[in-house]
Parts: C-alpha cells; structure tokens; sequence
C-alpha cells in the first residue's frame, strides 16, 4: 500500500508501488503481482475478489487465479458469502510478505530493485 501519511518516511515496497504506477513501460513479474495482492489484503478490509484486482490492475479472472494459487499455497484464507470470495492473510502470509519485503530492501540497498520488473 502507498504511505500517504504525512511526516513518515514511505516504505522502499510502496516507492517501488509507485514508480511502477508511474512508469508504464515498466511491467510486473508475477512475484510482483503477488506480492501488491498480499499486500492489499494485509491493510484493506475490502478484500473481495472485484476490489483486489482493481487495486492490482489485473482482470477479474487474473485476481482469481492469483489468489486462488496463494490460498492453495497456505498464504490466504479465503471466505464465501453472499457469492463473494473474501481473502485474509494466513499466518503464514504475513510472514511471506515480510520476508518478500527484506528482500525488496535488499535488492533496493544493492541498487537491484528493477529485477523484480521487466520491460
């Protein structure tokens, strides 16, 4: 998620959010894709199927798809009322998306943070 708080210094994950939202030449991988899902779950509470690919700009089935694949992996739990799919992280998620984080750092600190795109 964007840091939009004033006075606080944004994430090294939500300037890279950014940069891709502002350089369209730049293109995700999947990792990325997956981690901007995990991310969105972790601090939103609309986390509906519709709701997650229109924060991740993916198509509705793509959103599926991805977090069908991060439940199976033990990552999210998912919900179903009312025909809607809600997601919440797993333990397990939120401990994935803190390592996938560091790494980030990592690959940021290095001056490495554009493999995490192609072009």
């Amino acid at each position: 998620m964007i840091n939009n708080r004033k006075n606080q210094k944004p994430t090294v994950h939500s300037q890279l959010v950014e940069a891709l939202a502002h350089n369209s030449k730049k293109k995700r991988t999947e990792l990325g894709q997956l981690i901007q899902i995990l991310e969105y779950i972790r601090s939103s509470t609309d986390t509906i199927i519709s709701s997650i690919g229109r924060y991740a700009n993916m198509s509705h089935n793509v959103a599926t798809k991805n977090c069908e694949r991060l439940a199976e992996a033990g990552l999210l739990s998912r919900e179903i009322t009312n025909n809607n799919r809600k997601y919440r992280l797993t333990g397990e998620g939120i401990s994935f998306l803190n390592d996938c984080k560091n790494f980030e750092d990592a690959l940021y600190t290095r001056k490495l943070n554009d493999v995490l795109y192609y072009y």
